[in-house]
């Protein structure tokens, strides 16, 4: 199981990788979110867990969090900080981390928590859609997309589990020029590369499962 741990203080990034170290877990320290943000979607890298602090330079955490989700990433992800007010947690949570931890931390309850989170990584696994600069990763491999079926298949995620109509995929990808029908061949080009995530609601739109 691989961790991203995005800590700027070197002495507490390297404190969490020597604990989930021992632990079995392949651990890469990041100093910025930016960092990691190029290694999942420049380079496709893919982490079972990301930690991530709060206190950051440049993107902080709860910002950080909110960009990776709304880029379709799963991953489960845990912040980590110092900020225990309640309205801190509640920012943090509702950015779409799964799990808050407070410093000073217990090792043995932040372990146990670690492992929660990478028991539920595993099951979702199979679900997991992370576009890149060049594609998607599925199931931690890189599938190569052209740019309007990135640009299709963006749209749908923005909206998993939701009915996204024909008309609203074709005025935001080809801005409403030409025919609607060429939504219905990129639909199929993406299910050629992505199975049957992409279910037909008939007489309204599609949705991606």
């Amino acid at each position: 199981m691989k961790v991203a741990v995005v800590e700027d203080d070197l002495s507490v990034g390297n404190l969490i990788k020597k604990a989930l170290s021992k632990e079995g877990y392949s651990v890469k320290l990041f100093s910025t979110a930016e960092a990691l943000n190029d290694a999942i979607f420049s380079y496709g890298e893919r982490f079972d867990l990301i930690i991530l602090d709060v206190m950051l330079p440049g993107t902080d955490g709860i910002k950080a969090c909110s960009f990776l989700r709304e880029k379709g990433v799963e991953i489960p992800i845990m912040i980590l900080t110092a900020l225990s007010e309640e309205e801190d947690k509640v920012a943090g949570l509702d950015s779409g981390a799964d799990d808050y931890v407070t410093k000073p931390f217990s090792i043995r309850e932040f372990l146990a928590r670690v492992r929660a989170l990478t028991r539920r990584s595993r099951r979702s696994a199979k679900r997991e859609l992370s576009l890149t600069t060049k594609g998607v990763i599925v199931n931690g491999k890189e599938i190569k997309l052209t740019t309007k079926e990135r640009e299709v298949l963006k749209v749908l995620i923005s909206k998993k589990g939701q009915v996204v109509s024909k008309d609203e995929i074709f005025n935001k990808v080809w801005k409403g020029e030409g025919s609607k029908r060429v939504v219905d061949v990129y639909i199929k080009y993406l299910r050629d590369k992505l199975g049957e995530r992409i279910q037909t609601v008939w007489g309204i739109g599609y949705r991606l499962d």
